[in-house]
């Protein structure tokens, strides 16, 4: 919004709870990535038509000049927003590969929105162009309040006040509430979210090609680290070559994280080959993670066995699709091949792990 005289405007802000949290005691460039990913489903789950005045870390700060929309319309912008976060961290808690604090942690995450209406100007600080006024003053006050609620909306009475409230959906039930800031009195309305839980839905996909395969051959070798640790390695390993090179460091917006169904350039068999991640399960004492190619011809089967805190039997099975004509193939022409590139995928696989943990 360019400088000039103030005008009306809704302002409405969506924020991310249990961010500070979740950053400061998890992986930095995992975190960083689901946050991104949330932030861009609020961004595109805006049918109000919403002007983004600036992202706030873990809040996005919307504003759309002009009269108030009507209730209906505000609760459908809620609702939206709502579950369409939480399906995200649904089929994402369904598609999880890695261990990592981050990603463990994702589901704990939740959502609050604070909506208002007001009056607004701009100020240009260089060639960046800001709200201003005390009404964006009062929204950013509303996000700390003294309500007992990890989900909920909160709409000012300067909003919500006359507002036609017929046919309003069940699971608004506002409540009356002020606080009291260095701006005044501030009375407002919220109405917890919790039921909005049961419109979350996800369908997960299923990827099982592999059940359709059978264990070619199978190499092993006992490495001296921790099972967890070399677990993080070949996913570091699978996300570089996902990025096209090494893993990055600076948490660029380009980091990726493997998950089920991700597609990614095969560690072993290299040739631009590309496979899908297609199941994993950790347990304490094992890890397994299967992957296959995109046509389920071939894949592998990583199966990692601790036997000790700091040594760790690793098995790579070639799973090939159970089909006579490929058996066949495979054997007379492919297998040898195959053998020395998963003995050269351990060799590569140790060597990063060294870089790892000097790191």
């Amino acid at each position: 919004m360019a400088p000039g005289r103030p005008q009306s405007a809704l302002l409405f802000m969506p924020d991310i709870s249990g961010f500070t949290q979740f950053v400061n005691e998890t992986e930095i460039s995992h975190s960083q990535h689901i946050v991104q990913e949330l932030l861009e489903i609020l961004i595109d789950s805006n049918h109000l038509n919403l002007e983004i005045s600036e992202v706030e870390g873990d809040a996005i700060f919307f504003y759309k000049l002009g009269s108030k929309p009507g209730l209906q319309s505000l609760l459908q912008q809620v609702e939206e927003m709502f579950t369409r976060f939480h399906s995200h961290l649904k089929l994402y808690e369904h598609q999880r590969v890695c261990p990592c604090g981050a990603c463990k942690n994702a589901a704990d995450l939740s959502l609050k929105i604070i909506a208002h209406f007001g009056e607004v100007t701009g100020i240009s600080v260089k060639d960046h162009d800001k709200l201003f006024g005390k009404d964006v003053i009062l929204i950013h006050r509303l996000l700390k309040n003294n309500l007992n609620k990890k989900e909920y909306v909160l709409f000012t009475d300067r909003l919500v006040d006359e507002m036609d409230r017929k046919d309003l959906p069940a699971w608004y039930q506002p409540q009356q509430a002020n606080e009291r800031y260095d701006l005044g009195e501030i009375q407002f309305y919220y109405s917890d979210l919790s039921d909005l839980h049961n419109a979350v839905r996800v369908a997960p996909p299923v990827f099982n090609s592999s059940a359709k395969t059978y264990v070619a051959f199978s190499t092993e070798e006992v490495i001296a680290a921790p099972m967890e640790k070399i677990f993080e390695t070949l996913l570091n390993m699978q996300e570089a070559e996902m990025t096209g090179g090494e893993k990055k460091t600076d948490q660029s917006a380009t980091d990726t994280i493997i998950k089920i169904g991700a597609k990614h350039p095969c560690l072993i068999t290299r040739n631009n080959a590309i496979n899908v991640t297609e199941s994993v399960k950790v347990e304490p004492e094992n890890i397994e993670l299967v992957e296959m190619s995109v046509k389920g011809i071939a894949g592998y089967r990583y199966i990692f066995k601790k036997i000790s805190s700091e040594q760790t039997r690793l098995s790579v099975q070639m799973l090939i699709k159970n089909n006579p004509l490929y058996k066949m193939v495979f054997t007379i022409a492919i297998k040898s091949k195959m053998m020395r590139r998963i003995s050269n995928f351990f060799v590569n696989l140790k060597n990063h792990l060294k870089m790892q943990l000097a790191m």
